[in-house]
């Protein structure tokens, strides 16, 4: 072995902690459904016994096919025939069930479980996402989530695989008390066998960990230093030592599915032949069909053990996936200091018009940068690159710390006091948002314009014929064919341009743009100016630009400067 496998392998869950998190991976996945599976498998175990005997039973006690006689209980063979046939089907229908639900749990707790995340994202504030960063919140919907599911559904099987081996072995003593101990005895034999097994295996489990480590420090050290790499020619040198690490990778999956055919090829001889030797020392009379149904069914449980131990394995290795989940979902949960003081009903700020409210006032906590805003008129902000513009349109929008952010609306002689979280959701019914930089999804030209919205064909129609983008309506399909982003990318002005009619279409009293009139010609830049002018006597606009038109038709102008002492990305604005 590489030295570079002598790093310390990952310590598993203690067990009281496996345990908890068991049983609440339980409860999120409802005790109903969970039911609803043991009742199903029990049925399945219960048909299999039934089976099972019936078969060994006319395949040793019917004697002459000719003989139609009483077989079993008076039926004849016919007839038992006819029942086992009738027995096989139903316990396939049953298994069909019990996979079904096994999947429908399975893959109904994993949309609920990324439904309710996604929720909390959209929830959280800018403070907890920039903690947690994109890299984190994708592994969270994703890989966390797709470990949380797997072990669920090992957890699962292991519990049909106890299940079903505790029936058979009730089967067995019901069968015959004579035969019972010899099977116990098989089962203790391969319990020991199982848990050697188990310890091999977590022995190569360990190692593989470590290897994996290796293999990630190779490759990032790899990536960090490759401008060091390349100035002394030591390509070869790491490449050498990536060779040797993922050979090693190939002897330990060689190695682990050697060991695992072993165990397997003599598991079931082990069971049969401890089973059978013990029933015939005991030297009791034992009947042929007594003796093979006794065999069969310690085969069966002997199987199920086999299950239980690799299920068990494998739900205990990915619940470290669902204690990450349960830590990344604290985090996105609002604290309760970044509740609003809000005093107005849900509902209302989406029902202000131009007409009736007639003051905006953003602060943050310690009043500076305060910003009076008019109910209509047009109000640009300005300034050099990096001095803030965009930081600043963003918290007015609550869309950036809102935990420090306040809004008082005036409205004829009330004064509505907005703040935190809450209040940065309440202003999103105010407020239109088009940011800089545009983002198109991959769906329908109308779902990207809409984003959930309703609005009549014929206004969607107009904005795009007003801004120059009626071609997009000639595509095959038109407002409702899937935008094919990869395979027909839009230029940097149609993106533009659609995320200004997305704002537009929502007819909201405040809307805000950031550099209107960037990434686009003379022509559409003139479009968008004649619209912002018309818009700007209705309601307030309030935009960030560097264009000396848009500068020059503003009813006011706020200069954002960068404080000298400060780097420009760090740097409070500063409003003159």
């Amino acid at each position: 072995m590489s030295s570079a496998l002598k790093a310390t392998s990952p310590q598993p869950l203690p067990r009281r902690r496996q345990f908890q998190l068991l049983k609440a991976l339980a409860l999120e996945a409802g005790w109903r459904h969970l039911a609803l599976l043991s009742g199903l498998s029990t049925l399945n175990s219960l048909l299999d016994i039934a089976g099972l005997g019936l078969a060994i039973t006319l395949l040793l006690g019917s004697g002459s096919a000719a003989n139609a006689g009483p077989l079993i209980g008076g039926f004849p063979i016919a007839a038992s025939l006819g029942l086992l046939v009738g027995l096989i089907l139903l316990r396939g229908l049953i298994q069909a069930q019990v996979d079904i639900h096994r999947e429908r749990l399975r893959s109904g707790f994993t949309d609920r479980l990324r439904q309710q995340l996604l929720h909390q994202v959209f929830e959280a504030s800018s403070a907890q996402l920039d903690r947690l960063g994109r890299g984190e919140l994708l592994a969270l919907l994703m890989a966390d989530i797709n470990r949380t599911a797997l072990s669920l559904d090992q957890a699962v099987r292991m519990g049909q695989s106890l299940l079903a081996m505790g029936i058979y072995l009730a089967s067995v003593v019901l069968v015959g008390r004579a035969t019972a101990w010899p099977l116990l005895l098989a089962l203790l034999a391969t319990t020991a066998a199982a848990l050697l097994q188990r310890s091999g295996s977590w022995g190569l489990g360990r190692i593989q960990s470590r290897l994996n480590a290796a293999l990630q420090r190779t490759v990032g050290d790899g990536l960090h230093g490759l401008k060091a790499l390349r100035a002394a020619t030591a390509e070869g040198w790491l490449l050498q030592r990536f060779a040797q690490e993922t050979a090693e990778g190939r002897w330990l999956l060689r190695e682990r599915v050697r060991r695992r055919a072993s165990f397997n090829a003599w598991r079931d001889t082990l069971v049969v032949a401890v089973a059978g030797l013990g029933m015939l020392l005991q030297g009791e009379t034992l009947t042929a069909e007594l003796l093979t149904t006794t065999l069969v069914l310690a085969y069966r449980a002997s199987a199920s053990l086999s299950t239980v131990v690799q299920a068990r394995r494998l739900c205990l290795g990915n619940l470290p996936g669902y204690e990450a989940l349960r830590q990344r979902r604290g985090q996105l949960i609002p604290r309760q200091d970044e509740a609003s003081d809000l005093t107005i009903a849900d509902g209302t700020l989406a029902t202000l018009s131009a007409a009736r409210w007639s003051q905006l006032r953003w602060h943050t906590s310690s009043d500076e940068n305060a910003l009076h805003l008019n109910a209509n008129g047009l109000v640009a902000i300005t300034g050099p690159s990096g001095s803030g513009k965009t930081t600043l349109l963003d918290r007015i929008c609550g869309l950036l710390h809102e935990e420090d952010s306040h809004w008082d609306v005036s409205c004829n002689a009330e004064r509505w006091r907005l703040s935190g979280l809450a209040g940065a959701q309440q202003m999103h019914q105010l407020i239109a948002y088009a940011p800089q930089n545009a983002v198109l999804f991959e769906a329908s030209l109308r779902d990207n314009l809409l984003l959930g919205a309703a609005c009549p064909e014929d206004a969607i129609e107009t904005w795009l014929q007003r801004l120059g983008l009626t071609h997009l309506l000639q595509r095959p399909g038109g407002l409702n064919a899937a935008l094919a982003l990869a395979q027909d990318p839009f230029s940097g002005g149609e993106i533009h341009r659609l995320g200004l009619i997305r704002a537009w279409l929502r007819d909201k009293p405040v809307e805000v743009l950031d550099e209107p009139t960037a990434f686009l010609d003379a022509g559409a830049a003139e479009q968008v100016r004649a619209v912002i002018r018309e818009r700007a006597r209705q309601r307030l606009m309030l935009i960030s630009s560097h264009d000396p038109e848009l500068l020059d038709q503003a009813d006011r102008v706020i200069v954002v400067s960068v404080t000298p002492a400060s780097p420009p990305a760090a740097a409070p604005a500063q409003i003159l």
